[in-house]
């Protein structure tokens, strides 16, 4: 009985003011620069939500630390339903990579929802002797260790998806870290590694200009914008899987109805046609999942990322 009056007791306040929320601005973080598929379609999202409610919207980028200082940032905000933070794939790799971390990914955080998932492709130069994904990973097999993926840089998508080919196909790889995305792409594009997962965003150019070759996407399903591409799992690597994901966290203790409330909005804007062809055109998927759905999600693609890294041996530089 104690317990059932401490409960009604405590969150009171806070029930009037979700019945009451939004009042004024809500401010979303992003952890990492502007300029990516999670950022664009977090400002589209944004601002149908302004739309639709009539408050601010108000995009902060706190960047720093692999998305550590923006991630902490959120997770010591007031849990009043005007601080979200929107991140990606880094919110999961961190916890590997870091000997410790200023938060916890599961208990700082309340789940609000996922709205897209940015695939790589899986490119080679244009002019590359491989054809398939079976062929790259028959020579693979064939000669350990001389084949050669570009990424980002140590820990990044691009390494960690190469690292993951590696593992699941039994083949030992050779990683080369570039600076950036754009650099690792475009040795690829001129033949000084052998391939590398790319961005479909960073590689819309060099198809354009025919300096390299899709093999495969990288998802577990295939993309809106390459629907004639197989995934690396269908293309012969059973159990391969890499998707950047884009998705909501409030900061732990947010009212429920509140996380429900966002939510709701996320869906109606994710499931809008505008929506769809907005995110084809960045090389994002509109893969929506609800606050419930993502709270079932969340700690099981914690740990498929978790085994991925650790699987890498990568940590932060």
């Amino acid at each position: 009985m104690l317990q059932a009056l401490a409960t009604l007791a405590l969150p009171a306040g806070l029930t009037v003011r979700a019945a009451q929320w939004p009042e004024r601005s809500i401010t979303f973080v992003q952890p990492y620069a502007p300029g990516t598929a999670t950022d664009a379609s977090s400002r589209y999202i944004a601002q149908q939500i302004s739309e639709r409610w009539k408050v601010p919207t108000v995009m902060e980028h706190k960047v720093g630390a692999n998305s550590i200082i923006g991630t902490e940032y959120v997770a010591r905000a007031a849990p009043d339903g005007y601080t979200f933070l929107i991140t990606s794939t880094g919110f999961f790799t961190n916890e590997a990579m870091v000997s410790k971390l200023p938060y916890h990914p599961l208990d700082s955080f309340v789940p609000v929802a996922k709205v897209g998932g940015v695939q790589l492709l899986l490119c080679v130069p244009a002019n590359s002797r491989f054809r398939s994904v079976k062929e790259l990973v028959d020579f693979a097999r064939a000669n350990p260790g001389r084949l050669t993926y570009a990424s980002g840089g140590n820990g990044s998508s691009q390494h960690l998806s190469g690292a993951q080919l590696g593992t699941l196909s039994n083949t030992q790889l050779m990683h080369v870290p570039y600076k950036a995305q754009v650099p690792a792409a475009v040795a690829t594009a001129s033949g000084e590694v052998d391939f590398s997962f790319i961005a479909i965003a960073t590689a819309k150019p060099l198809l354009a200009a025919d300096k390299i070759r899709v093999l495969a996407v990288s998802g577990s399903s295939r993309s809106a914008s390459f629907p004639e591409m197989p995934t690396v799992a269908e293309a012969g690597v059973p159990g391969f899987e890499w998707v950047a994901n884009t998705f909501f966290l409030a900061p732990a203790n947010t009212p429920r109805d509140i996380v429900r409330k966002l939510s709701g909005v996320l869906g109606e804007v994710a499931g809008s046609d505008g929506y769809r062809e907005f995110t084809k055109g960045i090389g994002m998927d509109a893969d929506f999942m609800g606050e419930a759905e993502w709270s079932r999600t969340i700690a099981a693609e914690r740990q498929r990322y978790l085994q991925v890294v650790r699987a890498s041996g990568a940590k932060a530089e």
